[in-house]
């Protein structure tokens, strides 16, 4: 009777689907202190990654495009629009709901598309001003913007997600409003300066490539032993569901911190010639280069690809920043293998480890997973 029930589950499970191609894929990347009396001279990159169109599922998230931003703004979707332009007729009528976006965000927002000095004081725009009190104020605003400083400040746009527009108060107290033009549409807010060894997302299925959530991660027990490790930095911890095919498909990952170009410079001051010279000599006597080239700006990047068959072919290329000023400053690291499905494919370098973890995922399904795990286990 209970072998009849597992085959009946086996069958139930193994059943062909016209989603049957998509992967659940988690992976843990960390970085490693190799044994002080390992000499070994680790690879340095040639040249910078090239993602193309490869997926990111990180920049979403961290470095969203302005237009995605806009249209999570209550007052910017047209589906959420309460008013037509028109004055309401009705002066109890509940105000516009404040924008959803999280406040680090719309900060970031309002002075990527803003970038002139915000204005101090406002105009009262309540009541409409008599003749003579916009004399008196016009005479107030000439005292008070002498200089071109304060003439400009005055004069600064501002993005209002009140009303989804760019508005600007000029002397006289009228008040300006545009909508925002396509190239600022176009924007990206900048690269933070970290991104956490954490990646998630929310996690709700969707027909494209998403994040899971941090509750979907299956590999907590193992992302904690490495942070309790004190030889290894856990530098990525993620999971994703996507389709994979017999094509190659590419995905860009990174995380850590992020050096702008000016952190890039071993250093402000240019050595003198007689001290490059000698500093050449000892790198070339090395077998490295003195001349520092950043391949990266982040502590981790990444570009890795998936082949669905048999086995899942995985090839990737990662690229680390040296903790230490050994040289070469980054290092790169090439990595392929066949993955097994369900199991925990560990890949080994003296200075990273990758593991990864793949499983198949009919989205018809989400079911499916839980229970073929739970069919193997009893068999």
């Amino acid at each position: 009777m209970k072998l009849r029930l597992l085959l009946a589950l086996a069958g139930l499970v193994s059943a062909p689907s016209a989603l049957a191609n998509w992967y659940e894929i988690e992976m843990l990347v960390f970085s490693r202190q190799p044994d002080a009396s390992l000499k070994e001279s680790f690879k340095a990159p040639e040249k910078a990654l090239q993602p193309g169109k490869a997926l990111d599922l990180i920049a979403p998230l961290y470095q969203p495009r302005v237009a995605d931003l806009i249209k999570a703004i209550p007052a910017c979707n047209p589906a959420a629009e309460q008013t037509t332009g028109s004055a309401p007729t009705d002066a109890a009528a509940p105000a516009q709901p404040p924008a959803t976006l999280p406040a680090g965000q719309l900060a970031a927002l309002q002075q990527l598309l803003a970038p002139t000095p915000a204005l101090t004081t406002e105009p009262e725009a309540a009541q409409p001003a008599s003749p003579e009190q916009a004399t008196a104020d016009s005479s107030d605003t000439e005292l008070t913007t002498a200089d071109d400083a304060t003439a400009e400040l005055l004069s600064a746009e501002q993005f209002n997600p009140q009303s989804c527009q760019m508005e600007q108060w000029t002397q006289d107290g009228q008040l300006l409003s545009r909508p925002l033009s396509s190239a600022e549409l176009a924007l990206q807010l900048p690269a933070p300066t970290l991104i956490p060894a954490e990646v998630a997302g929310s996690g709700e299925q969707q027909g494209i490539p998403y994040l899971l959530s941090q509750d979907q991660f299956s590999l907590k027990n193992v992302a904690s032993q490495i942070k309790q490790d004190a030889s290894k930095q856990l530098l990525l911890h993620t999971a994703w569901r996507q389709p994979l095919t017999s094509n190659r498909q590419r995905s860009h990952w990174y995380a850590g911190q992020y050096f702008t170009p000016e952190e890039m410079l071993p250093s402000a001051e240019t050595p003198a010639l007689m001290q490059q010279v000698q500093q050449q000599l000892q790198a070339l006597s090395q077998g490295q280069s003195a001349m520092q080239q950043w391949f990266s700006p982040w502590q981790l990047d990444s570009l890795l690809s998936f082949r669905a068959g048999r086995f899942i072919l995985f090839d990737g290329s990662f690229y680390l920043r040296q903790a230490n000023d050994a040289l070469p400053a980054q290092v790169e690291v090439k990595q392929q293998a066949r993955l097994t499905l369900g199991q925990l494919n560990y890949l080994d370098h003296p200075r990273l480890g990758v593991i990864i973890q793949i499983k198949r995922y009919d989205p018809a399904s989400p079911t499916a997973t839980n229970l073929r795990n739970n069919t193997r286990n009893l068999l």
